[in-house]
This record gives structure tokens, C-alpha cells and sequence, in this order.
């Protein structure tokens, strides 16, 4: 029924048993069954200036085939007994066919920080999956106080799952023939970083021998090297990236220390480029307390429903086999870090919500819907913790709202059509965006139509379409060598989905 409309925070059908489970007071006495499911179908494209990349953009595709929801609601007098099952967010999966840029932009400076050693290109193997879903539990109680009023109070248990699998593999650089042809990132840079402690290392008889404040002419005058052994080891910096101004203005100490550092961050870099796999999954679950009201006037041509469901308190723990975190670096104590560490916990509240919808019919045969729900996105513990952290920064500017009108128009007794639009505000900063979950704003359109086959079974059909804004973002990434690129990266989706549902009524009396 969503899916044809977009605006049920008022309804006093079955689906209430979501979108405004005080309203189910309106039906009548006896069970009340909801089976539907959307099919939903996503593109995700992420497009990054970052100018030494082989391509820019990055097309990912998600697809929910299936995508249930299960209501039931027992009415008997004032009381009605309700039980839901649905994918409370996710239920799909991505596919980035050739990983996103996060991943590929640390390989992609590769080519012009070692352009001096004739690298001019890379080729990588790379891929990046992830699935989501939200499996929420929900019951509850719902009173009718008199004709007008009715009231709600229960919870829902939400389990939550996500998976990121993908791997990096054959990262090569590439080479004229000239100067060697194409060689593993891991080899060469491991190569390049013995020879820079080899360099350092051969300094340190000069060093030793009181020449370590002499200037590269100082030395040579004094036959410690020789003129040929002096421009090598002035050029060995400058290839790997010093400013020839530098390298001659710098003593011999200062020149090993160079060599040396070289060494290490090269040594550090290598084994970054090696083949690795990704396999993570997180799990978490929590508690949503909700509760609700609905306000019947004008012989129930009026009808408000307000729903608050209060903040969800979850945590998301790491379960990753051993190595396949996507190794990004070393801690301080020189172990490995990874991007997702083992056991590691991620704060994924679920903030509050407050829904309020309106339903008027006009005529008979016309009814009017509209709905608006807010997220108190900034009272959750992530968006807090990002605060506390940049306080400069914070990652929610406004709480995220949605506004939503739909129209339902009776054909006859048994056949109706709906539609509607839904506008959605992300309040999001740029500190929240980034290549493994985005939010924009949206404009949806939805179409569809119910059928009373009888007294017991409905069927509705319904679809919609999601636009999003583009948004751009400016960024920019320090290479090994220190420089640092501006660039832009752009996040768009499209969303389309169908759904198909029943409802059934067993034993109901109006």
C-alpha cells in the first residue's frame, strides 16, 4: 500500500500495524493479515576527478528481489493484539565491479610519484560487495478510549547485518620496455626501499669517520667520495622525489636521514600492494520503545495518526577472519591496522523518529493523505562521537524529514487507484559521506491501485521512482611523497521498485 501511495502515517488498515498502529482500532473485530513484498532495484555511482586514475567513474548495483513485510492484528472490543515483521532498512546487496575510489586512488599515485623511475600507468584487479539488511520484530497494544481516540504502546527487536567482501589483486606498474617493462607494486617498491637503506647505510662510514656536517663538495674535496659517487647519491634523492635545491643544499647526516626515512615509508608501503581479500561482517541488535495516538473526527472522514518510536541503542561488532580487514597501514606499536579490525564495535544507533500523518476524504470517493516524519539523527551516539572528534566538523547539519502526499480515488466499490509524491531532506555534512554509504536528498513518485477480490482478500499492486540530487564534494589526498591532490567526487543513485501485497481478513465483523 506504500508503494502505491507513499503517505500511510494516517491509515487505519492493516498496514497500520507500522505506519500507525494506534489507528488499528478502526478495524473490525477478528484477524487481520498483511503479506507483501517489494522488489527494489538500485544504482549507485560514485565519480571521482582525482586525476591519475585509469577511469572515474564507479557504478554499483543493488538489488532486494524480495523485501517482505508480515503484519497480523488480532481486534477484539477495545483491544487489538499486532505483531510485524519487516526489513527495517537495507534488505539488498551492492556489487562495485571495480571497487570504489577510496580504494583505488592510494594505487593510482603510484605512477606519478615514480614517473622518474619510468613508471607511466598501473593496472589492479579489484572488487567490492556489500549487503545490508535490518530484520525489525515488532508487538504491541492498542486501546480505543472512546470513538475519537485511541492509543498504542509496544517495541520492536531489530537485528542487524552487514557484509563487505571484496579483494585488491595484480597491482602492477607499468613500464616501457626501456626501463624494465611492467613490475609488481609490491616488488618494486620493496626494491626501491632496500636500495635507499643500502644508500643511507654506505653514508655511515663518513659519518662515523666526523663528516657528518659536510656538504656534498665538502666531502668530495677531501676524497672521502668521489665526484661520480656524490651525483649518484644526489640523484637517487631526487628520483625518489626531493627537490634537487634540497638534496645539494643538505650535509651528509641530513642526506642519510633522508635515505633512511625513504626506506622506511617505502617498506611500510609495499606490503600494502600485495594481494589481499576482504570478508566482514557485522552484527548488532536493539530495542525500539514506540508509541502512538490516533484522533477520529467528522464521522471518520478525519483521521490523524502520530507515531514516536524512541532511539534504538545498537552497537555493530566486527567479525572478520584473520587478515582479510583490508590491511590500510601500522599502528603505533607496528602491528598491522586494518579498515575494519576484528572484534572492533561501530556505534550504529537508529535514531527516534516522529511520524504524523493526516488522512481527509473530500468526497466519497476521494481521499487525501499526507505525512511527515523526522529523525533526531543528531542525538545519536555515532553522529555524538563524530562530534566530540571534530567538533569543527560535524557529520549531521539538520535532522534528516520526509513530507509526503498521497491520493487515493474509489472507482468503484471493490477497485481503486492511488498515487503519490514524497519529498526527503538529508541533513547530512560532507564529514558523513563517504564511498561505503552516502545520503541525499530525494524526490519519489508512486503510482498503483487495490482490488477487493471479496469480503476476505485485497490486492494491492504498486511502484515507485526515486530521483536523487547529485552532490559534489571538494577532496584531496597527500601521496607518499607528500604532495597533495585536489580533486572532486560526485555521489548520484536511481532507485526503482515494484511491490505486490494481500490483505486478508479472517473472521472480521465492521
Amino acid at each position: 500500500a506504500w508503494s502505491r501511495m507513499l503517505s500511510r502515517g494516517a491509515s487505519v488498515e492493516i498496514d497500520a500495524v507500522y505506519f500507525n498502529p494506534a489507528g488499528l482500532t478502526k478495524l473490525g473485530d477478528g484477524f487481520h493479515i498483511s503479506l507483501s513484498s517489494q522488489s527494489i532495484f538500485q544504482t549507485q555511482t560514485i565519480t571521482s576527478t582525482f586525476p591519475y586514475l585509469n577511469e572515474q567513474e564507479y557504478t554499483g548495483k543493488i538489488s532486494a528481489p524480495v523485501f517482505p513485510s508480515v503484519y497480523l492484528a488480532y481486534k477484539t472490543g477495545k483491544f487489538v493484539f499486532s505483531f510485524g515483521f519487516l526489513a527495517i532498512g537495507g534488505g539488498g546487496g551492492a556489487a562495485f565491479e571495480r571497487g570504489v575510489p577510496m580504494m583505488e586512488v592510494p594505487i593510482s599515485t603510484l605512477a606519478p610519484t615514480f614517473k622518474s623511475l619510468g613508471v607511466d600507468g598501473y593496472t589492479v584487479n579489484m572488487e567490492f560487495n556489500g549487503t545490508s539488511v535490518y530484520w525489525g520484530l515488532q508487538g504491541g497494544v492498542s486501546y480505543e478510549i472512546n470513538d475519537h481516540i485511541s492509543v498504542f504502546a509496544g517495541a520492536r527487536y531489530i537485528m542487524a547485518k552487514n557484509t563487505y567482501k571484496g579483494h585488491l589483486r595484480d597491482i602492477t606498474l607499468l613500464r616501457p620496455e626501456a626501463a624494465g617493462g611492467p613490475v609488481a607494486a609490491e616488488v618494486f617498491i620493496s626494491g626501491l626501499s632496500t636500495m635507499a637503506n643500502g644508500a643511507g647505510s654506505s653514508m655511515q662510514p663518513i659519518i662515523e669517520g666526523g663528516g657528518g656536517e659536510l656538504t656534498w663538495d665538502q666531502v668530495v674535496a677531501l676524497g672521502v667520495i668521489t665526484p661520480e659517487e656524490s651525483a649518484a647519491l644526489q640523484g637517487g634523492l631526487v628520483q625518489m622525489g626531493f627537490p634537487q635545491e634540497t638534496v645539494a643544499a643538505m650535509n651528509i647526516i641530513q642526506a642519510q636521514g633522508a635515505y633512511f626515512g625513504t626506506a622506511a615509508k617505502l617498506g611500510a608501503t609495499a606490503p600494502l600492494m600485495a594481494d589481499q581479500d576482504g570478508d566482514i561482517t557485522q552484527t548488532g541488535s536493539g530495542i525500539t520503545p514506540i508509541i502512538g495516538a490516533n484522533l477520529s473526527f467528522f464521522e471518520d472522514n478525519l483521521n490523524i495518526g502520530m507515531k514516536y518510536e524512541f532511539m534504538t541503542k545498537m552497537d555493530l561488532t566486527n567479525e572478520v577472519p584473520d587478515g582479510k580487514g583490508f590491511f590500510i597501514g601500522y599502528n603505533d606499536d607496528q602491528t598491522r591496522k586494518y579498515m575494519f579490525p576484528d572484534g572492533a564495535k561501530t556505534n550504529a544507533d537508529i535514531p527516534a523518529m516522529l511520524s504524523i500523518g493526516v488522512d481527509y476524504r473530500i468526497i466519497d470517493p476521494l481521499k487525501v493523505s499526507v505525512t511527515y516524519h523526522t529523525y533526531f539523527d543528531k542525538n545519536t551516539g555515532w553522529a555524538k562521537e563524530a562530534e566530540d572528534a571534530t567538533p569543527s566538523a560535524p557529520v549531521i547539519d539538520k535532522n534528516f524529514w520526509e513530507f509526503a502526499i498521497g491520493l487515493e480515488y474509489s472507482i468503484t466499490d471493490n477497485f481503486l487507484l492511488s498515487g503519490g509524491y514524497l519529498r526527503a531532506q538529508t541533513g547530512v555534512t560532507q564529514a558523513y559521506q563517504s564511498n561505503l554509504g552516502f545520503s541525499l536528498t530525494t524526490n519519489t513518485m508512486a503510482f498503483g491501485g487495490a482490488y477487493k477480490i471479496n469480503d476476505m482478500f485485497r490486492l494491492n499492486l504498486g511502484g515507485y521512482y526515486t530521483m536523487y540530487d547529485e552532490q559534489t564534494y571538494d577532496m584531496s589526498y597527500e601521496g607518499l611523497d607528500g604532495t597533495v591532490t585536489p580533486y572532486k567526487e560526485t555521489y548520484l543513485k536511481s532507485t526503482f521498485a515494484v511491490a505486490i501485497g494481500v490483505d486478508i481478513a479472517i473472521g472480521a465483523k465492521k
